[in-house]
């Protein structure tokens, strides 16, 4: 369900939270003031205000240990564009640079970039994780690793390479991976917990209690809203490709 959820469109991502955490809480103001056990909820009332602090701030706790790792991955991510983009950039000057012995790289470089921008970053933002395809990386290696070019320059080229296909194997790790799903457990559970929190604190009256579950609510959901639409940094385009188009389009052709 998780899975589901975290792969949908963005528009999705936000709405979910929204429509069922709303729900939630109107089934809470349900049960406590509507449904055939009031009698019991009324006899609970004069509860302090501050008991439902104390389940906030674990919320609290684990909403913002979910973010940073969620923020963590996605500068992860956005370094190994970086990466990459700068390796196939120095293959490209530096193939520039040797003339026509390092055509066939050049070409190999540019077919490569093609391949990421045109194929392999559109279904990595379609579908997340999507299957290695490894005919343009082996182009490019072969290209490299065969054309006559003094040691120097080969030696450059191949330490660019070698750059190229770490950071390519970790933007592709980083496009199909989420947090942890206990994580994600740990968080929902403790703001419904919050939910009841703020609730049993109004038994009372019931327009009291729903207004303080609708601006409880209404700031759980934006913040598991925010944080399910930084997952998949790729199918949300947080994640810009800009460095690897750069690349492509300083390429000498």
């Amino acid at each position: 369900m998780l899975d589901l959820w975290l792969g949908s469109n963005t528009w999705v991502i936000i709405l979910v939270p929204f429509v069922v955490l709303y729900a939630i809480a109107l089934a809470i103001v349900w049960v406590t003031h509507e449904s055939p056990a009031r009698p019991y909820f009324a006899s609970c009332t004069g509860i302090p205000g501050p008991f439902f602090a104390s389940v906030a701030v674990l919320f609290g706790l684990f909403a913002a240990f979910l973010a940073n790792d969620v923020q963590r991955r996605n500068a992860n991510a956005e370094t190994a564009v970086f990466r990459e983009a700068e390796g196939i950039r120095t293959i490209l000057r530096l193939s520039e640079a040797v003339g026509k012995d390092a055509q066939s790289v050049q070409r190999a470089s540019i077919a490569y970039l093609e391949f990421v921008l045109n194929e392999e970053l559109p279904k990595m933002r379609q579908q997340g994780s999507v299957p290695n395809k490894l005919g343009a990386v082996r182009n490019l290696s072969s290209s490299v690793l065969t054309a006559s070019l003094p040691p120097a320059v080969q030696a450059a080229m191949i330490e660019s390479l070698v750059t190229v296909r770490e950071a390519r194997l970790e933007r592709r790790a980083l496009s199909g991976d989420i947090s942890a799903p206990l994580n994600w457990l740990a968080v929902i559970a403790l703001g419904i917990l919050t939910q009841v929190a703020v609730a049993v604190v109004q038994l009372d009256k019931a327009r009291p209690q729903a207004l303080a579950l609708f601006v409880f609510t209404t700031a759980f959901a934006t913040t598991v809203a925010l944080i399910g639409v930084g997952e998949r940094p790729f199918s949300n385009r947080i994640i810009d490709d800009e460095p690897l188009r750069e690349a492509l389009t300083s390429a000498v052709r």
